[in-house]
């Protein structure tokens, strides 16, 4: 993925569209105007613009490593993951790394992370977790800086039983934000559940910042509850998340 080639490609295209179509009204209005020269001069800029732009995004995606979705996670990463997590929130909100290592090597769906050459920039954890944690969760009474991998659902099991979702964290590097990464992990956190979707009732985020909460209202959360930790938890119906991440809300209406 080229995120970064992308954004300076959008740039120019964005840039050059303006002068183009700046020169098209200057070429053909008023009344020495030549339309017909603006619309050749208006096609040939658009033109020029794309392969321009098309071009800058090969160069630069060639001109440095490349952000990717990470395949296999080591302990390493999430040694990586803590420290971002560190910037915006104390270490008493954050999962010890090699607990939430013990989670991804149990079930590899709890982290969804992407990296520039090895190293992580943005990450995504998304899992069910047994009920009377979800329970302590939404009472404001439980800080998942303690959670285990004993406290985690088997979201591929043969039950019937309900799974109650846990968005635990969502963090982007500031240089990374506004280019659709954030969704995108998120998207590919939630697909990997649609084959038991059925079973996901409820989600909840924890929140410990005010973007956090602000995520949350964004992507349809309602604030339910302040924790003992000062966090604001935040709830609503796993499928309208689902629906809104993945873009089908107007099909489930």
């Amino acid at each position: 993925m080229f995120w970064k080639a992308n954004k300076g490609a959008a740039i120019v295209l964005l840039i050059g569209m303006i002068a183009a179509f700046a020169a098209y009204f200057i070429i053909g209005s008023g009344p020495q105007g030549d339309i017909d020269l603006a619309k050749k001069v208006l096609s040939t800029a658009i033109c020029v613009v794309l392969f321009v732009a098309a071009l800058l995004s090969f160069i630069l995606s060639k001109s440095g490593p490349t952000l990717e979705i990470v395949d296999e996670l080591t302990e390493q990463h999430f040694e990586q993951m803590a420290a971002l997590e560190a910037q915006y929130y104390g270490e008493d909100c954050i999962t010890p790394a090699a607990e939430a290592y013990r989670w991804y090597k149990r079930y590899p769906g709890t982290t969804i992370a992407a990296a520039i050459g090895g190293k992580i920039v943005a990450f995504v954890n998304l899992f069910p977790v047994k009920e009377p944690i979800y329970k302590a969760l939404r009472e404001g009474s439980f800080n998942d800086h303690t959670l285990t991998l004993e406290g985690l659902a088997d979201p591929f099991d043969e039950s019937e039983e309900p799974l109650h979702m846990f968005l635990c964290c969502v963090l982007t590097e500031p240089a990374y934000r506004g280019l659709g990464l954030t969704r995108h992990l998120i998207s590919l956190a939630v697909e990997q559940y649609e084959p038991v979707k059925s079973r996901c009732r409820r989600i909840i985020t924890d929140n410990v910042t005010p973007e956090g909460a602000e995520f949350s209202r964004r992507y349809g959360f309602e604030q339910v509850q302040t924790s003992k930790h000062d966090s604001l938890i935040f709830e609503q119906d796993y499928a309208a998340f689902a629906a809104k991440v993945l873009g089908t809300e107007q099909q489930a209406q």
